[in-house]
């Protein structure tokens, strides 16, 4: 290997990206399906929420999640969790998602006081 390798020179933007999506994947990360109908966040965030109208709420959980991983301060999507995850009972998802909502959404006091109600 003689030859340097030299910032910028080495791969494309294609293959950089594709590069970066696997190291993110290494790391445990959930990686937001970009292969799918949705052309953007809000198309996203309206699928999750028909899901959600449905009672599919798993499959609408997988859609909030990938909104909050490509908008970490989405404040509609960690309510919608959170409103689903209260409604099935399940206080322990419902702190974790409040307490990831509390750290990225930082101007929202509804957050820090529902975290302190079910405390």
């Amino acid at each position: 290997m003689s030859e340097e390798r030299k910032i910028g020179e080495n791969f494309d933007e294609k293959t950089a990206g594709d590069i970066f999506d696997k190291l993110k994947n290494v790391e445990g990360k959930i990686k937001p399906k970009n292969e799918g109908k949705f052309k953007n966040i809000s198309d996203l965030m309206n699928e999750a929420n028909y899901l959600k109208g449905l009672g599919k709420n798993e499959e609408a959980i997988e859609l909030y999640k990938q909104v909050i991983f490509a908008l970490p301060d989405s404040q509609k999507a960690y309510e919608a969790l959170i409103d689903i995850y209260q409604k099935q009972g399940d206080v322990e998802r419902e702190k974790d998602i409040l307490k990831k909502a509390i750290g990225n959404c930082k101007d929202n006091e509804n957050f820090k006081d529902r975290l302190k109600e079910i405390n």
